[in-house]
């Protein structure tokens, strides 16, 4: 597997004016001493690159969920787009921040249901798959459900936003070429 991906991106060595920048602000919120691979992919294309970098932070910076329940709906995305590298990306994530042992390994291989955690949260990663394959069949009664379980319409909101942002991306890292982790910056998880 080549560690090329389909279109050109700017190697953090020779990026200038807002790609530099923006790489800079990226190195420093993940304090990893590289930019991630995938801020990489729309870098050529230094307002593309800002909106892909603000979409993320929106999706696990801020809001009201916790940051475990925004890396399990990555996990499930990535699963059933097939995205093995947003797979692995976000497992590390869930990994970095405390996740247990058990919900990594059962969200790599296993289905929503065999996830060990609670049927609330549970219930929330359905509604996420369903917007994965069938978002044109969510109903008023899902989202009637999910708030007797005790989700907030803020907490919906979120988790909806994230899903449906975060299937975009997973499209992006496949449809160019993004494979494994540290393809671009030679990064080993």
């Amino acid at each position: 597997m080549s560690d090329e991906v389909r279109l050109p991106v700017v190697a953090e060595s020779a990026a200038t004016g807002e790609t530099a920048e923006l790489y800079a602000t990226i190195r420093e919120h993940f304090g990893l001493g590289f930019v991630p691979d995938v801020f990489q992919l729309t870098s050529t294309r230094p307002s593309f690159q800002q909106v892909f970098w603000d979409g993320y932070r929106s999706m696990f910076f801020e809001g009201v969920l916790r940051r475990e329940t925004k890396e399990l709906i990555a996990a499930v995305v990535a699963r059933d787009a097939g995205c093995r590298y947003c797979v692995d990306a976000h497992l590390f994530l869930l990994e970095l921040i405390g996740g247990s042992p058990e919900v990594i390994a059962a969200a790599r291989v296993g289905s929503i249901e065999e996830l060990p955690v609670d049927e609330k949260l549970r219930a929330l990663l359905r509604l996420v798959h369903r917007i994965d394959e069938e978002a044109f069949r969510v109903t008023d009664q899902d989202f009637d459900h999910l708030r007797e379980l005790g989700w907030t319409d803020d907490e919906l909101l979120e988790a909806a936003w994230t899903a449906s942002l975060f299937n975009g991306i997973v499209r992006l890292v496949d449809t160019l070429g993004l494979y494994r982790i540290g393809q671009l910056s030679g990064f080993t998880a």
